[in-house]
């Protein structure tokens, strides 16, 4: 197996990134910038790149993933002081970076500056011992909330970028551009896909909520992008229906569960102007995706995140890890292929290990299976979660309201906290509930839904679900 980007130069002359300042890069020229970067650094080193979606931080990721070395890729948006902590607990040899991104930077060289960004070494030995199977390694979520650490092998990710390249039809006829940041996991995917196939990449910081952003779009005759639930929902309030995109051709969603209003209304649309929305389920201990739902499927299962990838398999296992085989009976997925990550990696000692997970991967999610074979998700069997960013623990929350009285279960899509009651009749306990989860949690009060149970849940992601005892 190669190495991801390892036929750029056989590209050649076709632009493959353009910045927001308009300028063009041929796949020669970033191929040159990044064995300059190269040059500069010894033989299996340990990197942290604290990246942006910009030009020079592209360059230095595509210089460093088809080298030998181990790369750990952070957002230039965590906070100082997790970024710190990072490089004191991995002790790399090398920085590439903003100035501006690191704080109290002590004892290191500079050794290339390009753009803004700079290749630091520090006096950190070489960990020669490092396994090298360890390739890539990202965070779970946001610097604030404890994220953990990914390891991904170089087979890791070429295969699901092989994988997700075969099964969108990715092309060098294709242009995108970046909507999420580089550093997480399924933005990083998009500009894998794409490098790698010759495609075209226009790289922004612009919200949907800039003129610019659109104007970029038009200008460059974007036919591709994508984004995580929240991004689609902007769309919906700036009216997308109404915004003209002659050159859209594809739409991809990732990242969550998009709620089901939504989802009708880009089938609504999509129909209409002949665009592809592709619905894709993954996690970064999966490199990241997982599976897919395209084409006529995406009219017709609307709502189900689809069947697994090319060469790749899911299960279901019920609370006993034996496997379900009929249908529309929720358990926990399990996923099997080449992408699954090697483990995690807490701390410098970890990336001396070799694959822990042995391309099988509990994801935590709850699912069930229709007749024909596709996947519905309805909710997360760990009791931890996140709703817009904030990190609550299911079971705190049960036994908090059992306390003052209320004896209710608690579920969540990672969106919204459902609380299934025995009895909905009474409205003043649902508004008290609903200040009792504020007080102590911060989740506002409109991200709290009530259901009544052994009763029908509106929404798809709970078809099917057993509540139990």
């Amino acid at each position: 197996m190669g190495l991801l980007f390892e036929n750029l130069e056989k590209i050649g002359n076709k632009t493959a990134l353009i910045n927001e300042s308009k300028r063009k890069y041929s796949y020669k020229q970033i191929s040159f910038l990044a064995k300059r970067i190269t040059s500069k650094i010894e033989n299996n080193s340990l990197l942290i790149i604290i990246a942006d979606n910009s030009l020079p931080s592209l360059i230095g990721y595509i210089s460093f993933i088809r080298s030998e070395h181990t790369i750990i890729l952070l957002d230039q948006n965590f906070d100082f002081k997790f970024i710190n902590q990072t490089i004191k607990k991995f002790k790399p040899n090398y920085l590439y970076a903003r100035r501006s991104s690191l704080k109290k930077l002590n004892k290191v060289k500079l050794l290339f500056s390009y753009q803004g960004f700079c290749l630091f070494k520090t006096n950190n030995k070489n960990h020669k011992k490092l396994n090298n199977l360890n390739k890539l390694i990202l965070t779970t979520s946001g610097s604030t909330q404890s994220p953990k650490f990914v390891r991904l092998s170089n087979k890791n990710i070429l295969s699901n970028t092989k994988n997700i390249i075969e099964y969108l039809k990715i092309n060098s006829s294709h242009t995108t551009i970046t909507t999420m940041p580089m550093a997480y996991s399924y933005g990083l995917s998009i500009i894998n896909t794409h490098l790698d196939c010759g495609s075209k990449i226009v790289i922004s910081n612009k919200t949907v909520f800039e003129k610019d952003f659109w104007k970029i779009i038009r200008k460059n005759k974007v036919n591709s992008f994508g984004g995580v639930p929240q991004f689609f929902e902007q769309l919906v309030k700036l009216k997308f229906d109404k915004i003209k995109l002659p050159h859209l051709k594809y739409l991809t969603q990732a990242g969550g569960n998009l709620d089901i209003k939504y989802l009708k209304y880009f089938k609504k649309i999509c129909k209409k102007n002949k665009i592809n929305f592709i619905v894709m389920y993954g996690q970064t201990e999966a490199s990241p995706r997982m599976s897919y739902l395209a084409g006529d499927s995406f009219f017709k299962k609307t709502g189900s995140i689809g069947k697994a990838l090319k060469n790749c398999k899911f299960e279901l296992i019920d609370e006993k890890n034996k496997i379900i085989s009929k249908p529309n009976k929720t358990g926990e997925i399990v996923f099997y292929g080449d992408n699954v990550s090697l483990g995690y990696g807490y701390s410098l000692k970890d990336l001396f290990l070799g694959d822990v997970n042995k391309k099988k991967l509990f994801t935590g999610d709850l699912a069930y299976r229709d007749k024909a074979g596709f996947y519905y998700i309805v909710g997360r069997k760990n009791r931890i979660s996140k709703i817009f960013g904030i990190r609550i623990d299911l079971d705190e929350i049960e036994k908090r309201l059992e306390k003052r009285g209320f004896k209710v279960k608690c579920l969540t899509d990672d969106k919204y906290l459902k609380i299934v009651l025995k009895n909905r009749n009474n409205i003043k306990a649902e508004n008290k509930i609903k200040k009792i989860i504020k007080n102590f949690s911060g989740i506002r009060e409109n991200y709290i839904f009530f259901y009544k149970e052994n009763k029908p849940m509106h929404s798809y992601y709970f078809k099917g679900l057993k509540l139990g005892k």
